[in-house]
């Protein structure tokens, strides 16, 4: 890794770190994933860096926040596909070496594959909570099968920040949001219209927003 991007990442660490004590989760421990869509409209955020910065900027909070200082990484579009682990060694140019020297960012996008895999890798008992990072840029083909498997992972260590990127407003997400039939409120939903140009601390404010209350909750259910 070069001097600068190290740099980076402790810079964005400590600011991760800031949002976590505004948010009073301060120590928490946690696993940190990140869920990128690779559905056709998504080409242009992974050809002009857009996607290698939300990954450094995710890699940030993990560092501050993650049991083990990585981001479990999955991308989907028809399917899901779970990658290598994102960690300091292996930061730089992790979009081009590893994603687009193997997938094509050119396909339909359904919610459930990687939400199924997200249940199977994380059942309980696990020895920290999982805080999924679910990035796409528009609707899925498949909602009721994703709204199910939000209902299952309710029932599982589990919290999943949604993440909007674009103009689309997203109705499903919101839905989502709001879905009834859960052990606990296990989703949260935010959209971002251009998410390279948010500040690093408002993008971690924001996404740690619910976190929080999912913890106070998942404990009283003895999920954790």
């Amino acid at each position: 890794m070069s001097v600068d991007l190290r740099k980076r990442i402790v810079d964005l660490s400590k600011k991760a770190a800031f949002a976590a004590n505004k948010h009073g989760v301060e120590g928490q421990r946690a696993q940190v994933a990140l869920v990128l869509d690779i559905s056709a409209s998504m080409n242009a955020l992974y050809k002009s860096g857009v996607v290698q910065r939300i990954i450094e900027r995710i890699l940030g909070l993990a560092v501050s926040f993650d049991d083990d200082g990585q981001i479990d990484l999955l991308l989907f579009g028809t399917n899901a596909y779970p990658l290598p682990p994102v960690t300091l060694d292996e930061i730089e140019g992790y979009v081009e070496r590893v994603i687009l020297s193997r997938y094509k960012i050119r396909e339909a996008t359904n919610y459930a594959p990687p939400l199924r895999l997200l249940l199977n890798k994380y059942l309980a008992p696990q020895p920290a909570p999982a805080f999924v990072i679910f990035l796409t840029d528009g609707g899925n083909a498949d909602k009721p099968a994703s709204a199910e498997a939000i209902r299952e992972l309710s029932k599982q260590p589990v919290f999943v920040q949604f993440v909007g990127i674009g103009k689309e407003d997203f109705p499903f997400l919101h839905q989502l949001d709001e879905l009834p039939g859960r052990l606990i409120d296990n989703a949260g939903f935010m959209a971002v219209n251009d998410i390279d140009t948010i500040k690093d601390a408002e993008l971690y404010d924001r996404l740690l927003n619910e976190f929080p209350q999912w913890l106070t909750k998942a404990r009283e259910k003895g999920l954790l």
